[in-house]
C-alpha cells in the first residue's frame, strides 16, 4: 500500500502573503477535516502552487500564547483582556511570519511502513504528499489508523 492509496486528495491551502486571520477563517472553516470541524493545519503555497511551508493551530496559539508566558508563574499576569489584546496584535500579521519552512513530505510511492515510521519519529500528524514540489494529497494519521483498523476487523462492526 503506498502513500496514493491512503492520502486525502481534498486540501486546503493558502498563501504566504495571506494575513493569520485570513487562516484561522480556513482552519475554520476548510474543506476537511480531520474532524469534520475545520482542520488543524494548512498547506502553504506560492504563486506557482509549490509547497513553502504548513501553518498549524499550534503555530498560532505559540503566536498568541509566547514562549516566556510558559516559562513564568501564569498567575503573574494581568490575564483580563490580554488574550484578546494577543489576537487582534497578531490577526494582520502574514502567515509566512509563523509557519513552518522545513515540512516533512513523502513521494506518492512511499509505503505504509515508510510514512509510518515518518509519522512517528518525526511526531507529525499529517504528511503532504508531495510530486514535483506540489501537494497532491496529504496522508493524516487517522486515515492511517483506520487502514489499521480496516485491515484487522474488516467486518467487526462497532457495538
Amino acid at each position: 500500500m503506498k502513500a496514493t492509496d491512503i492520502m486525502t486528495k481534498e486540501f486546503d491551502t493558502i498563501l504566504p502573503s495571506s494575513t493569520i486571520k485570513e487562516a484561522v477563517s480556513l482552519l475554520r472553516c476548510a474543506k476537511r477535516g480531520e474532524d469534520k470541524k475545520g482542520v488543524n493545519a494548512l498547506m502553504v503555497v506560492d504563486e506557482k502552487g509549490q509547497l513553502v511551508g504548513i501553518i498549524t493551530m499550534s503555530h498560532i496559539l505559540k503566536a498568541i500564547i509566547p514562549f516566556y508566558m510558559e516559562m513564568a508563574h501564569l498567575s503573574e499576569f494581568a490575564w483580563e483582556g490580554l488574550f484578546v489584546r494577543m489576537c487582534h496584535k497578531i490577526e494582520n500579521r502574514l502567515v509566512s511570519d509563523f509557519m513552518e519552512r522545513k515540512v516533512i513530505t513523502v513521494d506518492p510511492d512511499a509505503n505504509i511502513f515508510e510514512i509510518s515510521e515518518l509519522m512517528l519519529k518525526s511526531r507529525v500528524r499529517r504528511l503532504p504528499v508531495v510530486e514535483r514540489d506540489k501537494v497532491i494529497g496529504i496522508v493524516y494519521r487517522k486515515e492511517l489508523f483506520f487502514k489499521i483498523v480496516e485491515t484487522m476487523l474488516e467486518k467487526e462492526v462497532c457495538k
